[in-house]
């Protein structure tokens, strides 16, 4: 349907061209004609938010009923984003993947944190949308390709007028979830209510030497003194052979998995897991990762086979360099000792991780 309704705005647009051959229009009046007319196409009830701005499906908006969003600086949303032509271009839902026929089971599908402010993270069509947006609200929303860009101006207006190339325009339908100013502490938060439901990890198995009272998450950093580890916690699985703090130079062995709080495998150097969890497994190479200690646990860094450094996030190298030898745990953190705000295929933005952690013997 929509192939159809661009074919057709394709030949209005030829027809109006044709009984107007007087009129000279620049590359950007036309892409907004274009822009113009194709939303026409699309929206039974379209509302321009401001001149040269992105239109929003007035029919059916629905801007919420929760807190406003306008003082919050993230906002975790579901989506799906369409092309000029329909095509699916993004989406956070499993059921649009699975469809298409692109669902992977290593990928994550599930709400996502957007910025509403950063124009280094969002993309300027859709901050202009969230004006007066409310927590639980939902809203369609055709952004013009001189908006589709992650940029920063006053007004649609000198976004267009910035604009040399005609972009890509796109089509979104969204629902906020929640909002929030403080990331770091709603992730933070978000760890604290994921042990308060599971005290003892639902993804892994203590061994016998832990007595019971040992075998359950305990937090770190709880009361701010400790701000490096506000928001990790940690559950022994085995207690170390020595109960000894090993020293600088130390160099160990680690046998990780790496998960999101849903349980969902992103990573791991086992191959018996990687099985169970990567279509891809047999691909790749699995064996202890080597992690060469340093004064601090900031300076811990892997080493490869080449003996090349590189370094880890800092939720990983915090929980190692407390453990001893022979030791199996697992570490939860929060976002910051994670990987922030950078969001790949596997994993979302400002995501809490969890990581199945044992030391193993040279």
């Amino acid at each position: 349907m929509l192939m159809k309704k661009t074919i057709y705005i394709f030949l209005s647009l030829l027809m109006l061209a044709s009984c107007a051959k007087t009129e000279t229009l620049s590359t950007n009046q036309k892409n907004k004609r274009f822009f113009d007319a194709w939303v026409s196409q699309m929206f039974r009830q379209p509302e321009e938010l401001e001149p040269y701005g992105p239109y929003m499906e007035k029919s059916g908006d629905n801007p919420g009923a929760g807190d406003p969003v306008d003082d919050s600086l993230f906002v975790r949303v579901r989506y799906t984003a369409w092309n000029v032509n329909g095509g699916i271009v993004a989406s956070s839902e499993e059921r649009m993947h699975r469809q298409l026929g692109d669902y992977d089971t290593t990928f994550y599908y599930g709400p996502v944190i957007w910025s509403t402010k950063d124009a280094a993270a969002t993309i300027a069509g859709l901050r202009m949308s969230f004006d007066d947006m409310h927590i639980g609200g939902k809203r369609k929303i055709a952004i013009p390709g001189w908006l589709n860009m992650l940029e920063d101006h006053n007004h649609a207006v000198d976004y267009f007028n910035s604009k040399t190339e005609p972009g890509d325009i796109r089509l979104y339908e969204y629902e906020i979830l929640d909002a929030t100013r403080d990331i770091t502490r709603w992730c933070v938060d978000s760890v604290a209510r994921f042990v308060a439901a599971h005290p003892v990890c639902p993804y892994a198995k203590s061994a016998a030497d832990v007595p019971s009272e040992d075998a359950r998450f305990v937090r770190c950093g709880a009361e701010t003194k400790d701000t490096t580890a506000l928001g990790f916690w940690y559950q022994s699985l085995k207690n170390p052979t020595v109960e000894k703090y090993m020293p600088v130079d130390t160099t160990v062995l680690v046998n990780y998995v790496g998960r999101l709080l849903n349980g969902q495998v992103f990573d791991t150097n086992i191959k018996d897991t990687a099985k169970k969890y990567d279509p891809k497994w047999s691909s790749k190479t699995y064996s202890p990762m080597k992690i060469k200690f340093g004064k601090d646990y900031t300076d811990l860094r892997a080493i490869s086979s080449n003996n090349t450094e590189s370094s880890l996030i800092r939720g990983f190298t915090y929980a190692v360099r407390h453990m001893g030898p022979d030791e199996w745990g697992v570490a939860l953190f929060h976002q910051g000792m994670g990987y922030a705000g950078t969001a790949a295929d596997k994993i979302p933005a400002y995501c809490p991780l969890m990581f199945e952690l044992r030391l193993v013997k040279q």
